[in-house]
């Protein structure tokens, strides 16, 4: 099993159609388990997808004119070779104090009818991958207590429980930071 992980900013990467498509099977489903759909999360149709949901990605991985509380971010679409999307990955890069909380660096979903089948792995090891290219020399993954496959995922790819918190929804929060190697020149 192979994917392709492409900056959702990127003209051509992946069309809003396909998003949209995508954002649907993931509302069928619990919201803890649908995390790293960033600005698309608050896109109820098609045309919101285009108006509002590209262009704020967009404007999150150029990290100008955000928000109070939001942070630069990458978004990445998780294609198989066929071009299906099986999932979404974010890759926060700054932590703000509601960041640290829950939510960490890293969210990310697979479409309901591609779990289990190892997508968040691969996933997760593309993204990791990317932050430490980035500088990056850890991140930080939060998951609900009840997200088993997640806690799965993020145990799989090193991380070390901090603690648990008290979560928003009364929902206790697992947080979980994985070290990255270094990107050396010399290699």
């Amino acid at each position: 099993m192979r994917i392709r992980l492409v900056r959702i900013d990127q003209p051509g990467a992946v069309c809003a159609e396909a998003i949209w498509e995508y954002l649907q099977a993931c509302r069928s489903q619990p919201r803890d388990e649908a995390a790293g759909l960033g600005p698309l999360e608050d896109c109820h149709n098609l045309d919101e997808v285009r108006r509002s949901g590209l262009p704020e990605v967009a404007r999150q991985a150029r990290g100008n004119d955000l928000p109070p509380g939001f942070v630069p971010a990458l978004q990445f679409a998780a294609l198989e070779p066929s071009g299906k999307l099986v999932g979404i990955i974010q890759l926060r890069l700054q932590l703000t104090q509601a960041l640290l909380r829950a939510g960490g660096n890293i969210g990310y979903s697979v479409r309901p009818g591609c779990r289990r089948r190892g997508y968040a792995g691969l996933m997760l090891d593309g993204c990791l991958r990317r932050a430490a290219a980035l500088g990056m020399s850890r991140v930080l993954i939060t998951c609900s207590r009840s997200n088993l496959a997640s806690r799965r995922t993020i145990l799989s790819r090193g991380g070390q429980l901090e603690n648990v918190l008290p979560g928003s929804s009364g929902q206790p929060v697992e947080r979980y930071w994985i070290d990255l190697p270094s990107e050396r020149a010399d290699r």
